[in-house]
């Protein structure tokens, strides 16, 4: 399947986003307070190429469908090289209270991930 270089425009563009996320859309996206309503799911794109200030070059598929002006643009990371959690041999935690008043710690969590044995 031919690729090409797709420029899309935005006004500001997420500060995570980086060359190999992967891009969708969905079409029909409106958002009535805090619920997200989409008449279609969404539609991979393509991979990020490059980010310049509020532009991303995507390598689209040209059979992939082409967003339309104001789709929800959405990107996600590759999970083999972008994974999240605590990271190493061990973690140290302090929790500081400099309040007068009575304080409760009612629960503290973490995800761990192993990074090598």
């Amino acid at each position: 399947m031919a690729q090409t270089l797709f420029e899309l425009n935005f006004n500001s563009i997420n500060t995570s986003v980086q060359a190999g996320d992967a891009v969708f859309h969905i079409n029909n996206f409106s958002s009535i307070g805090d619920i997200n309503y989409s008449s279609e799911t969404h539609w991979f794109f393509g991979i990020v190429h490059s980010v310049n200030e509020n532009k991303l070059l995507v390598l689209h598929n040209t059979g992939n469908r082409y967003p339309s002006v104001g789709d929800y643009i959405m990107f996600a990371k590759d999970t083999a090289v972008n994974t999240s959690g605590v990271k190493g041999y061990y973690l140290s935690a302090n929790f500081a209270n400099d309040s007068k008043d009575k304080a409760e710690l009612f629960s503290v969590g973490s995800e761990v991930s192993e990074s090598s044995k």
